[in-house]
Formats: C-alpha cells, structure tokens, sequence
C-alpha cells in the first residue's frame, strides 16, 4: 500500500509586485489553495510587513520601482532569515546569470518567469517543485 503526502500550504503569503493585476492573479490562485495573502506594491512597504508578521513565503518581483528585488530579497533575509523566497519576474529569466547566481547563494528558492502558469505557483508554494529550499 502507498501512502500519499499531501503538500502543506503555507497560511500567509506575502506578494511584492508594483503591477496590480499581477498581485492579483496571485492573490486569486494563493486564496484558492488557502492561505491568506498580503499583497504590497513596494519594497519598503514589503519590508515594514516583514517586519510586522512572519510570512513562511514571499512572491517577489525582480524590478520594484523603489528598490531592485534581489536587494530586497537581502533586507527581507535580515529580518526573516528562514522565510522561502520565490522571485517572478517579466524582464529576468531563469538562465540569468544573477538568477543563478542568487539560487547558488540561497538568497532566492525558486523562480517563476512571467508569465506562469497557476500549476507553477501550487509547486512553488507548496515546496513540490525541484528548485532549492532552505533548510
């Protein structure tokens, strides 16, 4: 007999992305599987959520008009250094060298390049695709 896992959905999610229609398709598709999102469109208000609630795993996007996504990506690491990050993003693509170069280093878990499907953004949530997690 063999027993089958079901993935576990983060409870909160926080979505950085300066493009609303963006936030939210993902709100919409992170709703549906169960968790209870926040969505901001800056990286300083990214940062003060941060700061506030301990989110297990943020969506962000690589160009924020107040701060590129990669140095958030730092700043959010400093205060929450267990949170999983997924970067998205419409201008980077997963064979750019800073991209690789960020999942070598552990600063992001995983990336979507938009546009993505909605099976996309279950894997990436739910810890089911084969990019790298923190421990």
């Amino acid at each position: 007999m063999t027993a089958f896992v079901t993935p576990t959905v983060p409870e909160k999610v926080l979505v950085v992305d300066d493009d609303q229609d963006m936030c939210w398709i993902l709100e919409v598709a992170l709703t549906g599987l169960g968790c209870a999102v926040t969505t901001v469109c800056s990286a300083q208000e990214a940062i003060a959520s941060v700061a506030l609630h301990a989110f297990p795993i943020a969506f962000v996007d690589a160009r924020l008009p107040d701060m590129d996504g990669l140095r958030l990506i730092e700043e959010l690491h400093s205060l929450r250094p267990a949170m999983r990050i997924i970067m998205i993003s419409g201008y980077y693509f997963e064979d750019d060298i800073r991209i690789l170069e960020a999942v070598q280093a552990s600063a992001i878990d995983g990336f979507l390049a938009k546009p993505f499907q909605i099976d996309a953004i279950v894997a990436a949530v739910t810890g089911t695709s084969n990019g790298k997690h923190r421990p």
